[in-house]
């Protein structure tokens, strides 16, 4: 089969950002790039031929920081944030309807609840006994660092009066010493795992299968054609696999090995357990991700006060001697390792453990990875850059909650603006761009939007000496996101050789007013030449 795109704004993101006006495809991949009478003389008349009328080609989106298992059940889950819902009330409400509907002890989830750490707003176990009495109810705050829970739920999750706070997590509880049902961290495991488990085993499999198939879709539709799941569980590999086998895994996903529960030490994924998780084309694996800090109560960074004193803000998950154990372990399986690290003690830890990985088991192209990095301190770019340490963040956090993120940072003194992505680049730093979606929003264009304009959500523009040109933005979302997942010799630029991975946009990003860049508009998708999407 030939493809053949001519007439447009073909955005190569190759080494030197060449933009040329076509392409043409066969067998799904690239076979001539360049001046559209020249690129038409490589194929055969009986090519499909896409006109693309001034609009721009680029490279698939490449999202290597994403929770697709955690949404692949949104569909069967209660949508809980606030807005579209109104707030507590109609959030209950809600809940109340779908208990109503489902059969006694059935589980109950809902998805992007944001309360935050107290105050009225959080949804108590009490509350959620009233509305839901016959079901268990899961409630994933919007950060999915926590959770609300009922009765019904703790009880399946063995938590009690009596059962102590996990290391790295805490069973809120009331005056009388009960718990609230708000779970923080480690402590929401059990929840989770529960609520995951009987989502499988509810559905069956036919069913869990198509819904991974309409997250795929879903991410089709906003040009997204790779992605890393940035925890894998057992119960989401289980879900990968049995869709796979069913060929519904349209994008190439990387599977993140996390550990038995969504918090929990990888200490078997470390240990080498998951080597085959290369399961096909499309089902990849070879990495590992370690949880770093957390973000209830705060995660782990230095506060900065104005007499020019410090002090040691939240906890990390771990001392350096363990996290440098799994890095080690990771190491001589000849895995990739990523660490989450919001605060900068975070970040020196990972920094600390790769830079002995490094040293006692030398590798050639390591491609370690710090996800997050919101905020670090001076000097930690210089040194990950000079290990050679990739940065996956999320510039669509920026677009969501800059603002009041912004606020927050400079109420604590801290150094460097929220995302400050303009300073990650000048020092080196390979940025690779996704969106931790479902945590913060999945468009590509609103990450882009938010590194190119600087902008909330709300319009706020924060800290805009960081802004990024399009270009730039655009390079971190497709070939530095391909090669945060060792994909970059095959996706991620237009070039002669790699995967037909493309998309068609409404509008050429570099040429609009960075305010319009977030109304662009996904015209078609393309995967090894495959046009899966189409307006």
């Amino acid at each position: 089969m030939e493809l053949l795109f001519t007439g447009g704004r073909v955005l190569t993101i190759d080494g030197l950002d060449h933009i040329v006006s076509g392409v043409a495809v066969r067998d799904g991949h690239i076979v001539a790039v360049g001046d559209s009478d020249e690129v038409r003389k490589t194929v055969g008349p009986e090519a499909t031929h896409v006109d693309l009328r001034g609009r721009a080609l680029i490279p698939g989106f490449c999202d290597p920081h994403n929770h697709f298992s955690m949404s692949n059940f949104e569909p069967r889950s209660v949508d809980c944030r606030v807005p579209p819902m109104a707030g507590k009330p109609a959030v209950l409400d809600a809940i109340a309807a779908a208990a109503s509907g489902s059969p006694e002890g059935q589980w109950i989830w809902g998805m992007g609840y944001a309360a935050g750490p107290s105050g009225a707003a959080v949804l108590s176990r009490t509350e959620l006994d009233d509305v839901a009495p016959n079901n268990p109810v899961c409630v994933m705050d919007q950060s999915y660092h926590s959770c609300n829970a009922n009765s019904a739920a703790l009880a399946i999750a063995g938590i009690g009066r009596d059962t102590p706070n996990p290391r790295g997590g805490e069973i809120l509880r009331n005056e009388r010493g009960d718990a609230t049902g708000l779970l923080w961290e480690r402590a929401m495991d059990s929840v989770h795992h529960a609520s995951l488990r009987a989502h499988i085993d509810v559905l069956g499999q036919e069913v869990v299968a198509d819904l991974v198939e309409q997250n795929a879709r879903r991410h089709l539709s906003h040009g997204i054609t790779s992605l890393g799941d940035a925890v894998v569980l057992e119960d989401s590999a289980e879900i990968y696999r049995l869709a796979d086998d069913r060929n519904k895994v349209p994008i190439a996903v990387h599977q993140m090995r996390g550990g038995n529960e969504f918090f929990a030490a990888p200490e078997a994924a470390a240990s080498g357990a998951f080597l085959m998780d290369d399961v096909s084309d499309r089902l990849r694996g070879g990495i590992v991700k370690i949880f770093m800090d957390p973000v209830w109560p705060t995660f782990a960074y230095t506060k900065c006060h104005a007499d020019g004193t410090h002090e040691p803000m939240g906890e990390p998950y771990y001392g350096q001697d363990e996290v440098d154990r799994l890095v080690l372990g990771a190491a001589s399986h000849g895995l990739q390792v990523a660490i989450h690290c919001l605060g900068d003690r975070a970040i020196e830890q990972a920094l600390n453990a790769f830079e002995r990985a490094q040293r006692e088991i030398p590798r050639g192209d390591p491609r370690y990875r710090i996800e997050h990095m919101f905020l670090p301190q001076d000097g930690q770019m210089d040194r990950a850059a000079s290990l050679g340490v990739m940065i996956s963040h999320q510039p669509s956090f920026l677009y969501a909650i800059g603002d009041g993120f912004d606020h927050f940072r400079r109420e604590a003194g801290l150094p460097f603006p929220a995302l400050p992505t303009r300073s990650m680049l000048d020092a080196g730093l390979t940025l690779a761009s996704g969106s931790d979606y479902p945590c913060f929003p999945v468009k590509p264009l609103t990450g882009l939007y938010a590194m190119v304009a600087r902008r909330t959500r709300s319009g706020v523009e924060v800290a805009p000496d960081q802004a990024i040109t399009p270009l730039e933005a655009l390079r971190t979302q497709t070939l530095n996101s391909a090669a945060a997942m060792f994909r970059d010799h095959e996706v991620g630029s237009i070039e002669v050789g790699k995967r037909a991975d493309l998309v068609v946009l409404s509008h050429d990003p570099t040429l609009v007013d960075p305010l319009f860049i977030r109304d662009i508009v996904v015209q078609q998708t393309y995967v090894s030449g495959d046009l899966l999407y189409s307006v």
